[in-house]
């Protein structure tokens, strides 16, 4: 019997579906993690058995082989820990198969069974509203999915030991409630930067004087307090960084000048010059301004003509 358990993997900061699998077979006693996992990955296979060796659960005396599918996409990161660990847990009997149906799960594993921080559980809380399910994450982390949506199921259990007394209705949690991350230690300063006069005079003078700042980097704030839905559109909208520099490359490429354009600005160098007017003309100058210029240099030209009673043909 195969045991799952829905998790993400991060492409940026798009959340990815991953579906661990978990299968003990009868056989050498091995644990086998397969997936491409990286480094963090694949010694989660320590981290989980000591977990659950803390939390009073030993493992089988068989093979435990989890697989992270789609097998072609790279796995990075501690946050495997959680849901390969539960569903080890399902698979043995621990806990009940069905109750993590309906849950993405996330959260790395300290040796004595405790939750850890992980990053990335916004993006991950918001992909899993989006499926219908909830969320499992460590405690730390439950204010900060809570943004997610107001009617999103978040479990946020600070052990192994907590999360399966939940799930056996002796221990019940409560739903985390939205709050900002408290700053630790002092903010940071300006002052503390040693050089670049320039950018810092730059955001010195921004800041004071609330004006528009142009970053080239995606930001969810700036000076500006936006809502959360628009805070968390910032990013996703900004464009993929080899794109944008293709087309910035691109943009500094004066496209060819078109018939009628190279016609008015010859017309309006020879207006000018019959009406000895010096004209200093850009190419960056639009076709309309090119217009405006040969308009009145041929009117002028028209009036010293009839003034001087003389036909004018151009040469």
């Amino acid at each position: 019997m195969v045991t799952r358990v829905a998790t993400v993997a991060f492409e940026g900061i798009e959340a990815r579906s991953v579906d661990v699998q978990v299968q003990v077979t009868p056989g050498n006693v091995n644990f086998i993690l397969v997936g491409l996992p990286d480094k963090a990955v694949a010694e989660s296979r320590e981290r989980v058995r000591a977990a659950l060796i803390a939390s009073g659960l030993a493992l089988p005396a068989k093979r435990i082989t989890v697989n992270l599918a789609p097998a072609d996409l790279p796995k990075e990161g501690s946050h495997y820990d959680l849901p390969i660990a539960l569903g080890v847990m399902a698979a043995i009997g621990a806990i009940p198969a069905d109750a993590l149906a309906g849950y993405t799960v996330l959260g790395e594993l300290a040796l004595d069974g405790s939750l850890t921080a992980v990053a990335g559980v916004l993006p991950a809380a918001i992909a899993a509203y989006g499926r219908g399910q909830g969320l499992i994450c460590p405690a730390a982390c439950g204010p900060e999915a809570a943004w997610a949506a107001a009617d999103i199921d978040i479990l946020s259990p600070r052990s192994l030991i907590q999360l399966a007394n939940h799930f056996k209705g002796t221990q019940v949690m409560a739903r985390p409630v939205p709050a900002m991350a408290r700053q630790s230690g002092p903010l940071p300063d300006l002052s503390d930067i040693r050089g670049q006069e320039s950018a810092r005079r730059v955001l010195e003078i921004a800041a004071a004087g609330g004006h528009n700042l142009l970053i080239s980097a995606a930001l969810l704030s700036l000076l500006v307090r936006h809502s959360f839905s628009r805070a968390w559109q910032c990013p996703q909208s900004w464009p993929d960084p080899k794109h944008e520099r293709n087309r910035h490359r691109q943009s500094r490429v004066r496209t060819p000048m078109c018939a009628s354009r190279r016609r008015s600005r010859r017309a309006a160098r020879a207006f000018a010059g019959r009406s000895r007017l010096r004209v200093l003309m850009p190419p960056s100058m639009a076709s309309c301004s090119t217009k405006v210029f040969a308009t009145r240099a041929f009117r002028r030209s028209r009036a010293n003509t009839a003034t001087s009673g003389r036909r004018w043909a151009p040469s």
